[in-house]
């Protein structure tokens, strides 16, 4: 392994690189710790986790005495897991992840870390491709584990080793490790799996990796294809714009139907984003003006528009932010609002601002969002926020992110953004002496 691994490093330039090492203690991680402390020199550091769910001081100090001794700088992190899962409503393993490559990203990104190198090995492959055609995955979580995704590289995988190899260098090199207890219970899918299914499956078929290995390279050459044409259709029906500052994406109906079997196309588009539920996708084109569907973290939502399908993040930052005049506000990074008083002289005054007649407010002044239920008054008439919204064809995917001007009652003043939503109660005449305008947001 330490030629192979050595002509790599070599081959790709990699030796003067800074790489950070992602080490458990056990066996695959503390071999590939040992060779690449011989090849890389002085370029490595290495991070150790502790997720709070087994006492491995054990691990850590096995890791910490092999960097002491090496002169390897050492990274340590200790997690709560169970309150995190707890909290975001995560599999013990899926919330270990999230913790453990958040921690990672934060260390490459401080100390300008080239690359990020794990000990995912061909077993790990082979159960990965297990789990997710139980799970009933598409040929995108079948094709297997990256060698190469973005900062990460798993050496292991690019060489296609195996567990049994990794066992038999660390026995020949006197590589000490602990195992991990949790690795033989089958509380967990993947345990079950790498402990009952694979062992039956390794008897019954005396070449089983190398079959597993060609389907693997098969499904990795039928995704680049897939992929090709995906990207090909997404240019030609996924269009971007932004209104009132807000960008989306959406898709012309019209062109969607067009395409055979489009829900797999919808599904292709948007699975990275957590859309799942391929009848679900399938449906949207059937529903009503305004429905909605949500991705499965429920981050991202798509909308069923006339004759489009819009799509965006769901998030909404709840904005209710009093302000004193005069003032700046931020409402975010791009957008302020400039507020100022001034005296009624009776002139013409520019479109680019608002002007409120500042003594009719019961001060003091809110900046909020748009709400269900509210309302301005025209012409002594009380007309609904979202009557409005329906007579400008403002789309549901971007109203609930406008603004309003409000008084300590919550009545609403006028629009932050450029929709000139004004209730009459408050605007100016003859006989204002103060003027509260401001700038509309971009």
């Amino acid at each position: 392994m330490d030629k192979i691994f050595k002509s790599f490093f070599i081959c790709k330039k990699y030796i003067n690189k800074k790489f950070l090492i992602a080490v458990s203690g056990g066996v695959d991680s503390m071999v590939i710790l040992y060779i690449l402390n011989k090849i890389l020199n002085n370029n490595i550091s290495v991070c150790t986790c502790n997720f709070n769910l087994i006492n491995n001081n054990k691990n850590y100090l096995l890791v910490l005495k092999f960097c002491i001794k090496k002169k390897i700088n050492f990274f340590f992190k200790k997690f709560n897991t169970l309150k995190y899962i707890k909290k975001r409503k995560k599999s013990i393993q899926m919330g270990a992840r999230k913790l453990r490559y958040a921690w990672f990203n934060k260390i490459i990104k401080k100390y300008n870390y080239n690359y990020l190198i794990t000990a995912h090995h061909f077993d790990d492959n082979i159960e990965t491709f297990f789990l997710n055609l139980f799970r009933g995955s598409s040929i995108y979580g079948l094709k297997g584990i990256k060698p190469f995704n973005k900062k990460i590289i798993r050496p292991y995988l690019i060489f296609k080793i195996d567990k049994n190899q990794i066992y038999k260098y660390a026995l020949k090199n006197k590589i000490s490790w602990i195992n991990d207890k949790s690795n033989f219970t089958n509380i967990y899918l993947r345990n079950q799996i790498r402990n009952n299914i694979i062992p039956i499956l390794k008897k019954e078929f005396n070449n089983f990796n190398s079959y597993i290995n060609n389907t693997l390279i098969k499904l990795n050459f039928e995704y680049k294809i897939i992929n090709r044409y995906i990207k090909q259709i997404k240019k030609e029906i996924l269009f971007f714009k932004e209104i009132l500052n807000i960008k989306y994406k959406f898709i012309y109906i019209d062109l969607l139907i067009k395409i055979k079997n489009y829900e797999y196309i919808l599904y292709r588009l948007f699975i990275k984003y957590k859309f799942y539920n391929i009848n679900s996708l399938k449906r949207i084109i059937l529903l009503n003006v305004g429905k909605k569907i949500y991705s499965n973290d429920n981050k991202y939502k798509i909308i069923k528009g006339k004759n489009k399908i819009f799509f965006s993040k769901n998030s909404i930052i709840k904005i209710y932010k009093k302000i004193n005049v005069p003032n700046i506000i931020y409402v975010n990074k791009k957008n302020k609002i400039y507020f100022f008083l001034k005296k009624n002289k009776n002139k013409y005054y520019k479109k680019k601002y608002i002007y409120i007649d500042y003594d009719k407010i019961n001060r003091p002044i809110y900046i909020k969002n748009w709400e269900k239920g509210d309302y301005v008054y025209n012409n002594e008439k009380k007309v609904k926020i979202n009557k409005i919204f329906k007579r400008n064809k403002i789309s549901s995917f971007y109203k609930d992110k406008i603004l309003f001007l409000v008084d300590k009652y919550k009545n609403i003043l006028c629009s932050l953004n450029k929709l000139f939503i004004y209730n009459n109660l408050y605007l100016i005449n003859r006989k204002t002496k103060k003027i509260l305008f401001f700038n509309f947001l971009k």
